[in-house]
Formats: structure tokens, sequence, C-alpha cells
């Protein structure tokens, strides 16, 4: 089971709970593991593996121990009884907005409603004017499920999160329009909770304005173009549907309290809980508004975050570290990490050009002189071009090494003829399932370096692909492991690896673990990014761009890093052009 089902087969849990009436706290516990895992970046089932599913936030040892057994035999014993004593027609219903657990069992058992289609059922009997005669409804009641199930049918209700990149341009959409719609009355617009904090998918889009005049931002908000109707509006804030079947929500606060609200809507829920602990411990309670001094009733306001944090005593918090992973201990003891950012790169390690023919997967759109003279406009050092290798199926090994020495020969002219920018020659050489690398040595040893991956065969065991990457890992040319875990976001899970031997082998050996910036790679996840920091093993960033546009990806890769620890020491890309060059000539 990947993190969706497991997250909806938790939500079932607390809804079966709900309507047995259990203890609220163990309603309160599933919910908050939903949550938990469903704003996990790795796979629960990889955690599992590794004997860390104690490092997720809201999973308590019972959930714990339940979801052990789930992976060793495939199902839980606990879950099956509890939800046994629900009618299966409940659950269905629960992602028509407005219907909790209780209201949804009064209509299943009131019109008996069937598994297989409740949702069409419920309509029909509210065309029909039969919700409106069951006790505890009413009319309001019945036009309310008509328009929710249509809101539903919509995709309001969506189960596939977006990517960090595509929630970031869709918010970036919004940003402009109400600061353009509203310019003289936004103060400050930022965005809000794990978009914020730059998690690797994400569900609504949240926004916040610091305003003197927030009717004014409102409107602004509720009349954006890409909006499809309106889910609620009042004087804090607002929340519209959006054409694509999305959710932006809207919170406004005055400039003297915004610090406050800005730091409570960004989360992580955990990190909230952590600090408000920590906060009633010196006799403070905080809120969206500030903190208020218990005994006094004295409440205090923020312009910025740095102020709240810095009252409560530590170091601002960067968002991308407020998961509960430690991050308060080292804020009061002023041991925060200084993050990589954006200016430290420079040069991007992965990218593919148009110059390379007949390769293994695909090729890029644009030639490596286009590839370097963007790579130049964004002040980079250095660019290198990774082709994929030749294919195996439609090259001898002799056309491979012509084909390689022919681009190679190109990226030498390149570099002669120009200044600045310099191309470096690499090249993304896929593992065979037997570890074996498919291009000849000859031809690797004309390279500068090599990126190794894995394209095929993904569902070998975890002690076989761990042989099979270090194994290519292995080849003095190969210098790193590219999208190291092979997931694709919301299309596939990563295959299993050991990542103490992996770890252990790029410590010993020099090597470097990728950080892929395409959009729905992220890989390697943020979770191995801070233990790779941990042991030491160094790391790279490549935007994996197959076209010019591409390159622009890399803030996303930087984002990665940061949620990961890193700072700049600990990735290869922030050394110049002859660091880098040495670093790759290393054969190890």
């Amino acid at each position: 089971m990947g993190n969706i089902e497991i997250a909806r087969l938790l939500r079932k849990i607390a809804a079966a709970y709900t309507i047995l009436g259990e203890n609220r706290f163990k309603i309160i516990a599933y919910d908050n593991a939903a949550t938990a895992v469903e704003h996990a970046t790795s796979e629960l089932k990889d955690l599992w593996e590794d004997g860390k599913l104690d490092s997720v936030p809201g999973l308590g040892a019972s959930i714990r121990e339940h979801l052990d057994e789930l992976f060793k035999t495939g199902k839980s014993k606990h879950f099956e009884q509890v939800l046994k004593k629900v009618n299966p027609a409940v659950f269905p219903l629960l992602d028509v907005p407005g219907l909790g657990p209780k209201r949804a069992e009064i209509l299943v058992e009131s019109l008996k409603l069937k598994e297989k289609s409740p949702v069409d059922e419920l309509e029909k009997a509210a065309k029909e004017h039969k919700i409106a005669k069951i006790e505890g409804f009413g009319e309001k009641s019945e036009l309310d499920i008509l328009t929710n199930i249509e809101r539903y049918r919509h995709g309001a209700i969506k189960e596939k999160r977006m990517v960090l990149p595509e929630a970031d341009e869709l918010a970036e959409e919004i940003i402009s329009y109400i600061s353009k719609k509203a310019e003289p009355q936004v103060g400050r617009i930022d965005k809000l909770g794990s978009l914020r904090r730059r998690v690797a998918t994400i569900g609504d889009v949240d926004l916040a304005v610091a305003t003197e005049y927030p009717e004014e931002v409102i409107k602004a908000f509720v009349a954006y173009p890409g909006a499809s109707g309106l889910v609620e509006k009042g004087p804090t804030g607002a929340s519209i549907l959006l054409s694509a079947g999305r959710q932006a929500d809207l919170r406004v606060a005055k400039p003297e309290e915004y610090g406050a609200m800005l730091q409570y809507f960004t989360g992580s829920k955990y990190h909230n809980i952590k600090l408000r602990d920590f906060a009633l411990k010196k006799g403070l309670s905080l809120s969206e508004y500030g903190t208020k001094e218990l005994k006094s009733g004295k409440i205090h306001r923020f312009k910025t975050e740095e102020e709240f944090y810095k009252f409560l005593g530590m170091d601002w918090i960067p968002p991308e570290l407020r998961e509960d992973t430690d991050e308060i201990e080292a804020a009061l003891k002023h041991k925060l990490p200084k993050l990589v950012e954006l200016k430290d790169i420079k040069g991007d390690l992965q990218m593919h050009s148009s110059d390379l023919e007949e390769t293994s997967h695909d090729s890029g759109e644009d030639s490596v002189k286009v590839m370097r003279e963007i790579g130049e406009k964004l002040g980079y050092g250095y660019i290198g071009i990774s082709d994929h290798n030749p294919s195996q199926a439609k090259n001898s090994p002799k056309e491979m090494e012509e084909r390689l020495h022919k681009r190679n020969e190109l990226i030498d002219h390149i570099n002669y003829s120009t200044k600045g920018c310099r191309v470096i020659k690499l090249l993304e050489v896929d593992i065979l399932p037997s570890g074996e690398l498919p291009v000849p040595q000859e031809a690797l040893d004309g390279l500068d370096g090599c990126l190794v991956s894995i394209h095929s065969s993904f569902n070998m065991n975890k002690a076989e692909m761990t042989g099979r990457v270090l194994k290519g890992l292995s080849n003095p040319v190969a210098r790193i492991l590219a999208h190291p875990t092979g997931r694709l976001l919301g299309a596939r899970e990563g295959y299993e690896l050991d990542w103490d031997q992996i770890f252990s082998f790029c410590l010993e050996h020099d090597k470097a673990l990728e950080i892929n910036a395409y959009p729905n790679r992220l890989d390697l996840p943020d979770t191995l990014v801070r233990e790779a920091v941990k042991r030491g093993v160094k790391l790279s960033l490549g935007t994996d761009a197959h076209n010019k546009d591409g390159l622009l990806m890399m803030p996303y890769g930087i984002a990665v890093a940061r949620r990961g620890w890193a700072e700049a020491k600990n990735i290869v890309n922030t050394l110049d052009y002859r660091e880098i060059i040495s670093w790759l000539h290393k054969r190890t």
C-alpha cells in the first residue's frame, strides 16, 4: 500500500470510531496519523523496512504496531475488526463535502444505500426530496447535499496531490493577480502551509496577506478569473474553488499581527504542537494573533516571524525545517544549520541535449550550445551535459564510442570557443539488472564522469536492488547515483534499497547521491537527504532538464536539500569549476 491508501485506511478507522462512539482521543490519534502519512515525503513501507516508522510525527505506538502487521502480512486484524462494524456504504460518502461519519451513517441506514454506488443513490434521493424527511436534515440540508455532490463530481475533493512546482505555479498566478488587483492594499503576501514549507506534494494552495484593508483584498481574491466557485467568505479570509478542481484559501491579518499569523498557518501541525507545549512552560499561550501571558492576559503581537521566535528565546526557524524533527531544540541552542541557498550553486549536474542520437531514453530538445547559453544567463560557472547513454539495442559498442566521441568533440569545441560557463562531459548511464553498465569502458573513460541510475526492472527485492546499485556505482567513472529511489510522485513508489549500505559505500568511495529537481521526482527525498547529511555523504543537484526551460527547476532541488538540513558544504555543486572537475576525475 502506498501512502495515499494508508492515509485513507486510517481515516476510515477514525470515521468508524466516530460512528461507534469510541474514545475521542483514539479518533484524534487516527486523524492525526492520517495527516502525518499524507504529508510524509517518504513511503511508509520504506520507513518500516528501515525500522524508522517512529520517525514520522503523529504515528503512535499502537498504530505503528497495526501498520507493522499490515506490512508483514498484507492486512491488520484490528483494522478489519473495526471496519466490519460499520456499513461499508458509509465510507464513499465521506468524500462529499459537509458529510461527517455520523450524518453519513444516518443517510445510509435511512435510505438503504448500497456499497456499490452510495453517492449516486444519495443524489437520486436528494432530487426525489427523500432527504428532507429524515429527522435532523430538512430542505436546506437536502439542497446543500446536492450542491456538495456537484462539487464532489467536479473534483473539489482530490485524492491526488499536486507536485510542488505545480502548486507553486498556481500560487504565483493568484499572488500576481491579487497584487495587481489590490495593489495599494497589499502590504505583504506569502504562501502558507505545506507549500511554504516546500513539501514535495501539496493539497490546497494557502495564502496570507498583511493589510489594513482586508475587505478589498478578499474582494480581489474571490474575483480571481481562475475561480469556478466560492466555498466561503468572511472578515478574515475566503476559500475559492479553481477551474482545475483545486481549492485556494486566503487569510488576512493586520500588519502588526502578521508575523504570528504567518507562523501559525505555516505549520507544520507537529511543529506548532511542540512550540505550544514549550510556550506553556513559560506561562504563554500561542495563537494566530500573537502570544498571551496566562497570568496577566497581556497579548504580544508580532509584525514578523523573526520577532515571534525571538520572543520565545530562539532563532528564527526556516519554514522548510518546521516538521518537529529537533529544529526547536536546535533553535534554542542557536545551532540551526546555515541552509544551502540558490546563490550557493555554481552549476547544474544533470541535463539532456539534442546532440546525442539513438539514446536509451528520451533525448533533450535543445542543443548543448543552447543549454550552455541558458546556464550562463543563470550565472552558472558550469553545466554538466548528462545525456542518456546510447541504446544498446540500436548501437554496437563501437558505434557507442563513436557517438560519444563526436558529442565530446562538440563540447570541447564549445569550451574552446566560448568564455564563462564551462560544459562538463557527463553521461547518465543505465544500471542493468546485472549491475553492469551498457557502455564500453573505453567510452566511459573519455568522460569527465558519469551518473548511474535505474530505469528498468523496478521490482527486484531489496537485497538484489542494493547489490545492483552498488555494482553499477562501483565503476571508477561513476561519481553520482541519479534519482536514487526511482520514485515518480503520484505515479510510482520508489524501489527498496539498503540505505545503510548505500551511505557507507558513498562515504568510503567519495560518491555523491543526487537530489533530482525534476517536478515529479524531487528525489532523493528530504528524509534521506537528512540521513545523508548526518552521515557526511556528498550530495549533487541536477534539474534533469530536457529543454532550456527545465534549467529553471533548480529551486525545487534546493527546497528538498533545505528540508533535509543540507548546507552548502554538503553539496558538490557549490564547488567552483576547477574543484568540481578535480572531484569528478577521482577514480575510486
